[in-house]
């Protein structure tokens, strides 16, 4: 059934008549001359240009990369020709970036759609074009292919889009501002003050026939019958136009999910990302049917698909994020992979960097993963990243080096240890009791973060001895005036004491480079441990890589509007505390982990007491701990648009004849 149009008020009704039949006779009876187009790189008004264009839409992805610059066994290089641009800048300075020409497999060249002539470096390829990539600031105009390079501009002339090699998105971007966030309106309230504006009148089908053949400035004054202030509205039709790229912008800017209204109009990334998650697509011919068709989408539908806007706009709404998607987006169009992110170097300051045990009881296993970071194998990580790339893409993870890990890899067939040519063992290392799953065998790498507790990390130390699944100890000293000193303990693993470059709770959650396993037990000095509670801990993680999994829970709660922080929930949880908790290597802060996931932190029951009996007080015995907490709280919200923390009321309790020791 179609919607009643006097659901619309009727002064609204009136208004955007009036405003069509004014845009309408502008556009039809405007005596005004046009414009002249600005110059592009290559005019294709010009027959030999027509030509030389038709030439350049034959070729594919296929034909853009001479190979010989670029091995395919070595990571992606760029070099970018001097250009006065916050993106030109942005790219300069991404780890890719080399200033030596000659090394460099891809060469970044900026226009502002006027004539130029072409660097040194392309005409010294092999043919017009090759491994050049042309980005075009001026959203203006649009600039022609003269051979094989790729473009990347805001809008294509008809017919001048090549999917498998361009993109289409808007370069022209400012350099990233830290106080954004600041301004971003929240992807709350669900109810926003108007519901999708749309003209309910004889004019409709005129318009249609206008916006067909309007442009510039004019479709601008059409645009305006669409919808009213895009921070008040929950859906924005964005049609088809030069403007396009700029629209959709700022309607993810405000929050608002966009409504394409073609089928054909490429959008940024669009190999990429999964648009479908953050907007509509409908013919412009279904104009009249579409608010009818988004009254229909449920809460959750529409909550899920602001946010994922906010997660697609953070990877193009400014130079620095637009510079990593770029370079990302070519890696993968050429497949050549991306460096690994070097691990943050670490100052070991024990005695000969390490405590040398006698003798190990227990062999030591690397992660592949952390294999892979010391070899940095090009084919397994290129091989990886396209496996899960749009997943990457969509979910907001960091698109600046090639993963070396995936927390969410899924698991082999149940039955896959009892066949050959596959690792699993369902019989955990070294003969201690089953881990379970159809996982490689692993451990976990403790990292203790202590600032004048000596005695409590040693006891920690202690009661990991012959701890299972334990592969090494990091002790993280936080106190830059002193060094650790006197006898520590010795046990069947090594001990490594790092020096945190400065005193912040921070340091627990840095890529040290000593780290050789992708699970990683955080524990504050003063935690009282016990290696059973740790084993069945460390199984839970196993089962659930992308979450949270520890023992101390808080919760977050809401009081005169503002999010506030919770000691202890009756029954939920929503947060885990990091002073005591399994985390993946990448994945280690709770609002960080349920905005990437979408998952709640698992809790596991206590069995031994909080506290080791450290006598000196903790941070929370501090006057203003949870009004700090609370500022936290609402400037994280804010942040990211949104609260993403989850409430649950699962908890993880050991079955005690299957662990022993609880």
């Amino acid at each position: 059934m179609r919607s009643n149009p006097t659901l619309c008020p009727k002064r609204i009704q009136i208004l955007l008549c009036i405003l069509a039949a004014i845009a309408l006779l502008f556009h039809l009876n405007s005596s005004a001359p046009q414009r002249t187009p600005t110059p592009i790189l290559r005019r294709i008004n010009e027959n030999k240009d027509v030509a030389r264009a038709s030439t350049a839409l034959a070729y594919s992805n296929e034909d853009i990369v001479d190979f010989r610059h670029c091995s395919p066994f070595e990571t992606l290089i760029i070099f970018v020709h001097h250009f006065e641009h916050p993106l030109a800048l942005a790219l300069a300075d991404h780890p890719t970036a080399t200033k030596n020409e000659n090394q460099a497999c891809l060469f970044i060249v900026f226009t502002d759609g006027g004539n130029h002539s072409h660097p040194h470096t392309w005409r010294s390829m092999a043919a017009p074009g090759l491994n050049h990539v042309v980005l075009n600031i001026n959203d203006d105009v649009s600039v022609a292919p003269e051979g094989r390079e790729i473009i990347v501009q805001a809008s294509f002339e008809k017919s001048m889009f090549r999917p498998l090699l361009d993109f289409s998105l808007s370069p022209n971007v400012q350099t990233f501002n830290s106080d954004t966030w600041k301004t971003r309106p929240s992807i709350m309230p669900l109810n926003r003050e108007a519901k999708p504006i749309h003209t309910r009148c004889r004019l409709s089908r005129s318009l249609s026939r206008a916006w067909d053949t309007a442009s510039g400035m004019r479709r601008g004054l059409l645009f305006v019958l669409f919808f009213a202030s895009l921070t008040s509205s929950t859906f924005c039709l964005v049609p088809p136009s030069n403007t396009f790229q700029a629209r959709l912008l700022e309607s993810l800017r405000a929050g608002c999910i966009p409504v394409v209204l073609s089928h054909t109009q490429s959008l940024p990334f669009q190999d990429q990302l999964e648009w479908r998650l953050a907007s509509f697509r409908y013919p412009l011919s279904m104009l009249d049917f579409i608010p009818e068709m988004l009254e229909q989408l449920e809460k959750e539908d529409v909550m899920e698909m602001r946010r994922r806007g906010r997660v697609f706009l953070a990877r193009i709404d400014d130079a620095q994020a637009l510079s990593k998607s770029l370079v990302a987006a070519l890696s993968e169009r050429i497949q050549i992979d991306l460096p690994l992110r070097p691990p943050v170097p670490s100052q070991q300051i024990a005695p000969n960097g390490v405590f040398h045990n006698t003798s190990y009881k227990f062999t030591r296993i690397t992660s592949r993963f952390g294999t892979r970071q010391r070899s940095a194998s090009r084919s397994v990580g290129f091989n990886l990243k396209l496996l899960y790339s749009r997943a990457r893409w969509s979910s907001g993870r960091d698109l600046t080096y090639t993963p070396t890990t995936l927390h969410d890899v899924p698991m082999m067939p149940g039955d896959a240890p009892f066949y050959e040519g596959t690792t699993e063992n369902i019989v955990a290392v070294n003969g201690s009791p089953r881990l379970g799953l159809t996982r490689d065998e692993e451990q976990f790498t403790a990292i203790i973060l202590t600032y004048d507790r000596d005695d409590g990390v040693k006891k920690i130390i202690e009661k990991l001895r012959n701890c299972p699944y334990l592969n090494k100890i990091i002790v993280v000293w936080n106190n830059l005036d002193r060094r650790p000193s006197g006898t520590w303990p010795e046990i069947h693993m090594p001990v490594e004491f790092i020096l945190a470059e400065r005193n912040t709770l921070l340091s627990r959650f840095m890529p040290y480079d000593r780290i050789e396993t992708e699970a990683i037990v955080s524990l504050d000095d003063d935690i009282g441990t016990d290696q059973a509670e740790l084993a069945f801990g460390f199984r839970m993680w196993r089962e659930n890589r992308d979450r949270l999994v520890g023992f101390p829970d808080r919760y977050h709660k809401f009081e005169n509007g503002k999010g506030m922080y919770g000691l202890n929930g009756n029954c939920e949880h929503s947060l885990i505390l990091t002073g005591y908790t399994f985390v993946h290597k990448d994945l280690a802060m709770n609002y960080l982990v349920a905005h990437l996931t979408r998952k709640p932190p698992l809790k596991v029951i206590k069995k031994v007491d909080i506290n080791n009996g450290s006598a000196r007080s903790g941070l929370s015995s501090r006057g203003n701990h949870y009004k700090e907490r609370d500022g936290c709280i609402q400037m994280l919200s804010a942040l990211y648009g949104y609260n993403p923390l989850l409430f649950s009321q699962e908890t993880a309790r050991p079955n005690d004849n299957c662990v022993n020791g609880l």
